[in-house]
């Protein structure tokens, strides 16, 4: 199964909403190799479809992964794995840190996963960055 996802990618006519059962962590890694794969060919760019932002706005989000990346307006994730909205929870911050505390980043990131289901945290870095 994951072999077919690492060739072939996710469905991109699917969205995920918040009554679907979680995905597994495997297949959303699978989701985002690929879509980086998309990206880096310059493939990528499907994401926004106007159905995709309707049925997320009536049905929930139920995000794949959990994304911990840099606050730099040069980093943008999701176009990074070429994803569509609601594909990922996306916590940005300076650097990439996450402090305990309440209504921090850690916060939000166990609401994603207590609350959201979601499996796969990934944490991104880039070149260059000011922060660190």
């Amino acid at each position: 199964a994951e072999q077919s996802l690492l060739e072939k990618g996710p469905p991109l006519d699917v969205v995920r909403i918040a009554s679907d059962a979680p995905v597994p962590p495997v297949e959303a890694l699978c989701s985002l190799a690929v879509g980086n794969r998309r990206y880096i060919k310059g493939a990528g760019g499907e994401q926004g479809q106007n159905y995709v932002l309707k049925a997320l706005a009536g049905g929930g989000q139920l995000p794949a992964a959990i994304v911990l990346g840099c606050a730099d307006s040069r980093a943008p994730v999701e176009i990074y794995f070429d994803m569509q909205p609601g594909d990922l929870f996306v916590l940005r911050t300076a650097g990439n840190t996450i402090e305990g505390g309440y209504g921090g980043l850690l916060g939000s990131a166990e609401y994603a996963i207590a609350v959201l289901k979601t499996k796969l945290i990934v944490v991104t870095g880039h070149t260059l960055c000011g922060a660190v």
